[in-house]
């Protein structure tokens, strides 16, 4: 007698053949309707078996084509996903702000004023870290009585000691426009000690905390200081007179010129060489660090400082990229402690200033003070700076805070071009009244004509811009999909269609809908005949239909049936 599996088996081994069944036409149905190119050909039984494989192989090199080269394409948008290139939209120079000066004399105190100190007295002690600062690496100069206990503020004592601006400025000069020098000018502690700035920014927009300001400026009530920035420029309502100045037009007679007198006489040392002064050009908005990074002014000299611009921006686009691939920042993307405004030279200062911090306990008295229980340091503390900052030269940048401190996405920076010719030394007519007056020995000892002025009237500024976006990543990639798959989103729908939605309508949805759906095909089919078939005969019609695939007929009195075939039933 044979063997018969149990009725639970035979269940299980129909139920895995129906899947089978289906898998199988639904893979066939797909081959047929896809609008995929190629794919169509594995289903026609038109074909031999050689032939299939011929539209096979293609469809298979034609796949691993398109893996490579839109490959490329993610490589190319990972890599590189900011171009920099020239804005179309020139900016005229009546649109950004003269450059920011800070003016230093390298004098770095008052003959007159520490002549009198002892070797032994507090001050003298700071005039010695002033004017040889390679004092401070040695050990043992930082235990001795001079030092040890010295609770002198260095600030304090630069602004005491240092020549005031009221006698390093003679005149000043905008657009042929003199003015008074106070007007112009405030004074500020640099790393290169007292020096005189002009065109910053009111401290209020500059700094987020508390500021100190040696010097107010002495404006009439109708200049108005108004909030500037790189990326968003000047308030779209200006008053008649504001702070930072515009440029008014190109050349020297519509720049900014100044005469200073360095008083070499009241030279008691100098942060370099020799005599004369140092002057930074940078942004409104950025802090002045001189000692590294002024150009020197020779006295007895007219100096030009024929100024090229270099403005870069970004396009609104560029925020959809994280700040790691761009590699740059927005000046309001990172906020900072003590400034408003982003920016690299204000990240670093930051930095700086809380490592110091951390290993001295103060500041430096050029760094902003950062946190409310900082103070300054004084001269006995001037040891750990120094030892501070050479081992904050040699941290890994890369952990420490400074990897933070990317470029400005917008940014305003000046590299100035310089000229210098030799003042007059002999007796003959000169334009300027005021060097006309002076006696040709003191003009070559003490003054320098310094002037600064635009050379084009327009910039043409660095736009960065996202080099491959999303509308352009995919109009690639489609592109070589439709070229060599004639794949679309309709393929995506297909694809979705027959792994996803035909198999949940098959064996997820309730009968009853499927039943519903089965009266619908039936009806359409002969809507006349069947409008009013139900569920019942639907499924003898698909009864008959098996007897008849097996070559049974039916009586030709009983109403005609409509038959399915395999796929449809599936």
């Amino acid at each position: 007698m044979a063997y018969s599996p149990p009725p639970s088996s035979q269940r299980k081994l129909k139920r895995s053949k129906q899947l089978e069944m289906y898998c199988m036409g639904n893979l066939k149905k797909y081959l047929q309707d896809t609008t995929l190119h190629g794919l169509k050909y594995l289903n026609d039984n038109s074909l031999t078996n050689w032939e299939k494989f011929f539209f096979l192989s293609a469809f298979i090199i034609c796949s691993v084509f398109v893996v490579h080269l839109i490959s490329n394409i993610y490589g190319k948008w990972d890599s590189t996903p900011v171009i920099i290139g020239i804005n179309p939209h020139p900016t005229p120079i009546s649109k950004i702000p003269l450059p920011a000066l800070t003016v230093c004399n390298m004098n770095q105190a008052a003959k007159y004023k520490v002549v009198n100190y002892t070797k032994d007295s507090k001050e003298h002690a700071a005039l010695k870290y002033l004017c040889n600062t390679e004092n401070t690496l040695d050990p043992a100069l930082e235990y001795s009585e001079q030092f040890k206990n010295n609770d002198l503020e260095l600030a304090d004592f630069i602004i005491a000691h240092s020549q005031p601006c009221s006698r390093m400025l003679v005149s000043c000069q905008i657009g042929s426009i003199k003015y008074n020098c106070s007007e112009l000018f405030r004074e500020i502690v640099t790393d290169e000690g007292l020096c005189c700035a002009f065109n910053t920014l009111h401290p209020s927009f500059l700094y987020r905390k508390k500021y100190r300001t040696l010097s107010s400026l002495s404006y009439s009530a109708n200049v108005i200081p108004v909030d500037w920035n790189p990326e968003h420029g000047y308030p779209a309502d200006l008053p008649p007179k504001y702070y930072p100045r515009a440029a008014y037009g190109i050349g020297i007679s519509m720049g900014v010129t100044i005469i200073l007198n360095a008083e070499v006489d009241d030279y008691y040392c100098s942060s370099t060489g020799g005599a004369g002064f140092k002057v930074n050009l940078g942004s409104p908005i950025d802090r002045p660090l001189v000692s590294e990074s002024g150009v020197a002014v020779a006295l007895g000299s007219e100096t030009r400082f024929r100024i090229d611009t270099q403005l870069t921006e970004s396009s609104p686009a560029m925020r959809s990229i994280k700040r790691q691939r761009r590699q740059c920042l927005f000046l309001d993307e990172e906020p900072l402690s003590f400034f408003r405004y982003y920016t690299k030279a204000h990240c670093e200062q930051e930095c700086l200033s809380a490592f110091i911090l951390e290993h001295c306990q103060c500041l430096p008295y050029y760094l902003p003070i950062i946190y409310n229980n900082a103070t300054s340091c004084n001269i006995s503390r001037v040891f750990c700076i120094e030892r501070a900052k050479e081992k904050f030269s040699r941290e890994d940048l890369s952990s420490s805070c400074m990897s933070r401190c990317q470029t400005s996405c917008f940014d305003l920076s000046f590299m100035p071009k310089t000229f210098s010719s030799p003042l007059a030394a002999r007796n003959y007519t000169i334009q300027n009244s005021i060097l006309a007056a002076l006696p040709k020995e003191e003009v070559l000892r003490n003054i320098a004509v310094v002037h600064f002025y635009y050379r084009d009237s327009v910039i043409h500024s660095e736009l960065k811009n996202v080099y491959i976006g999303f509308t352009e990543f995919l109009s690639n990639t489609g592109g070589i999909l439709g070229l060599f798959m004639g794949f679309s989103f309709i393929s995506i729908a297909e694809i979705i269609y027959f792994a996803f939605f035909r198999p949940i309508f098959k064996f997820v949805v309730p009968k009853k809908y499927r039943n519903s759906a089965a009266i619908a095909q039936v009806r359409a089919a002969n809507p006349k005949e069947n409008k009013n078939w139900l569920p019942g005969e639907i499924f003898k019609v698909r009864i008959n239909s098996r007897h008849n695939e097996n070559g049974s007929r039916t009586n030709e009195k009983e109403p005609k049936k409509y038959s399915y075939s395999k796929s449809e039933i599936l």
